[in-house]
């Protein structure tokens, strides 16, 4: 069973801690940069009950929730294990002229658009942003720089504001960069499509997440984000043998009391960033925990 179908089912915040049917625990590390994250969790044989409950609760609105977090989670973790402070986080728009709208028609709107190159789907931004990669990487190899050093993660968003009639929506993407020579004018130069926003790559305290969070809010289909090739990304070491069932019955019910002290007392150097999750189940026997913790400088 998948560890999506486990966390669906553990959606109770107390609840007894039970052995039974309980075959091991499994133990999954995350480290990705300064980030920790450790998930806790029964290896169990499923009832026919628990089965039932699981498929059930894949067409309920707790499981976009559930996803929704794992895409965090895991954007985060890319965003930890590939950029550094010279990282650059910059939003890429376009240059609506929004004082002609007022004194056009619908048709002469949309030759407006064409003109101005503006997109009219997210495919057309998509092309968009390939072309800007290109120009970049170009501008690189013009510096005597290698271009296959440029990292480079982004993700189309949709104006909130709806489009007026017959229009196309709006669009912009937010993007984190970082290369050899790049720097915020040369971003803006190889774009060309309208002043852009830059800041430097915030790794202090929680700032990744946070990042991934922004970039996630709209939760698009997969194809609104994409990255370069030469990111790494983490994929968690896994042990069925570093917590016992025994010690995982005393950890969930020491973490409710007291995670953060016992957290990192176990990960000497690390410190708890986000609340410790413990959750119970009325289907699954065991309990499943969460903790995410980063270095401390």
């Amino acid at each position: 069973m998948r560890l999506t179908d486990y966390e669906l089912l553990f959606d109770l915040p107390v609840g007894e801690y039970s052995g039974a049917g309980v075959e091991g625990t499994r133990t999954q590390t995350f480290r990705a940069g300064r980030q920790l994250e450790v998930k806790v969790f029964p290896i169990v044989r499923l009832t026919r009950e628990a089965r039932r409950e699981a498929k059930s609760r894949r067409s309920r609105p707790c499981v976009a929730v559930i996803n929704a977090l794992n895409r965090e989670r895991y954007h985060a973790r890319i965003l930890e294990a590939n950029y550094t402070r010279r990282a650059i986080v910059v939003t890429l728009p376009y240059a609506y002229p929004v004082e002609e709208y007022a004194m056009c028609s619908l048709s002469e709107m949309l030759d407006i658009y064409e003109r101005d190159g503006l997109p009219f789907d997210v495919e057309d931004v998509q092309r968009d942003k390939r072309n800007f990669i290109a120009r970049l990487k170009r501008r690189m190899a013009a510096a005597g720089i290698d271009p296959a050093g440029l990292k480079w993660d982004m993700t189309i968003e949709e104006g909130k504001e709806p489009p007026a009639a017959g229009l196309p929506a709006k669009y912009h993407i937010h993007a984190v960069i970082e290369g050899e020579g790049v720097t915020p004018g040369m971003i803006e130069s190889c774009w060309g499509h309208g002043r852009t926003h830059a800041e430097r790559f915030d790794l202090d305290d929680d700032g990744p997440m946070r990042l991934a969070r922004y970039l996630n809010k709209q939760r698009h289909p997969g194809r609104w984000w994409s990255h370069s090739r030469n990111l790494k990304i983490p994929t968690p070491t896994v042990s069925d043998r570093k917590v016992s069932r025994r010690r995982l019955s005393l950890l969930a019910a020491d973490i409710m009391k007291n995670g953060r002290e016992i957290m990192e007392r176990l990960y000497p150097g690390y410190r708890i960033v986000e609340e410790p999750v413990v959750r119970y189940s009325d289907f699954v026997a065991g309990a499943y925990i969460y903790v995410r913790m980063r270095r401390r400088d």
